[in-house]
């Protein structure tokens, strides 16, 4: 039986696998497959926890994940997802591919490892499963 953390790093894996498709189809920001991954998870988790708290655990989980980097005064001010995903798109351009790629990794690894800590490991992986329902080759789960 696979363990939870497994379950939620091979969501991750099949989510950031994933080709472009509707709105980032044409979107040229590196990171398509994260910002996506990203959007679907925050439309998902909105509703439930708010824009504020989701806004607080992705700046957490970046303290956490990477705790050298300095603080992004700016992320002090976030209090939308559109706000978060916008910060991201720009720190992930910033980046060279693989740096984007690892850094993106790391920060859903760490955002929900606090979710499942908060909501329960079952109900993250679920929650990652619908946000997350079209993955790689458009299959869906």
């Amino acid at each position: 039986m696979e363990s939870s953390d497994a379950m939620r790093q091979k969501l991750i894996d099949e989510v950031l696998a994933a080709p472009p498709e509707g709105d980032f189809a044409g979107n040229r920001v590196a990171g398509e497959a994260a910002l996506r991954a990203w959007e679907r998870l925050s439309n998902h988790l909105r509703p439930l926890i708010g824009d504020t708290a989701l806004c607080a655990m992705v700046a957490r989980a970046r303290h956490l994940t990477f705790p050298d980097l300095p603080a992004n005064p700016a992320n002090r001010d976030l209090r939308s997802s559109a706000q978060l995903l916008e910060r991201l798109a720009s720190e992930l351009a910033a980046m060279d591919a693989q740096a984007a790629a690892t850094f993106n990794r790391a920060l859903l690894q760490s955002f929900t490892r606090l979710l499942s800590g908060l909501i329960g490991e079952a109900l993250t992986v679920r929650l990652m499963n619908t946000a997350w329902a079209q993955r790689s080759g458009g299959k869906s789960t």
